[in-house]
């Protein structure tokens, strides 16, 4: 039911596609996937440090590190407004990879794969600024953060949020009941 919702979003874009506003179009898609892999890495991180397990973890704890979480992103979200921003370039970079895939392979059609690759890419960098202001935060707490740990911590994130963007996927592509959580956050984005 969802896909076939998820469908006809789609289709319907192409019935009127400016491709001047592709932009526009997906940057929402890209912000949702970034505020749900900043949550996630929160929630990840959190139980870590708590040392929760997922089944342990109370409807109550997650409420709590959601809004965290949510309260947060406020501010990474300001950030991507800002046109000197490393965020701002790397969204607009994303936004720039998924225009070219719909103009020079798509016949200047949005395709399904051009509205879920940006999620995953707002996903991965939700996760990767995520990481990096927890991981900073822990690494403080232990001592001061010169150039060394900076760097130290932006491939720790990095290569965290990758990984995780992966099982993402593929749950993406593996379960159905994840694929249609999913595609719900991306409609509910167009």
């Amino acid at each position: 039911m969802i896909e076939e919702q998820f469908e006809q979003a789609v289709a319907q874009l192409n019935e009127s596609l400016n491709l001047a506003k592709v932009d526009n179009i997906l940057k929402p898609v890209l912000m949702a996937g970034m505020k749900r892999g900043y949550i996630d890495a929160h929630l990840a991180v959190f139980a870590e440090v708590e040392n929760i397990n997922p089944e342990e973890q109370t409807a109550e704890w997650v409420d709590r590190a959601e809004k965290f979480a949510t309260d947060n992103f406020v501010t990474l979200e300001k950030v991507a407004q800002k046109n000197a921003s490393d965020l701002y370039a790397q969204i607009k970079s994303m936004l720039s990879e998924e225009y070219h895939e719909i103009t020079h392979h798509n016949h200047d059609k949005i395709g399904q794969a051009n509205v879920v690759m940006p999620y995953f890419n707002g996903w991965f960098l939700g996760a990767y600024y995520a990481y990096i202001a927890l991981f900073t935060q822990m690494q403080s707490a232990q001592g001061a953060v010169g150039p060394t740990e900076t760097q130290a911590i932006a491939k720790a994130a990095s290569d965290r949020a990758e990984k995780e963007v992966e099982v993402e996927r593929r749950k993406f592509n593996n379960r159905p009941i994840y694929r249609q959580s999913m595609l719900q956050e991306m409609l509910a984005a167009l």
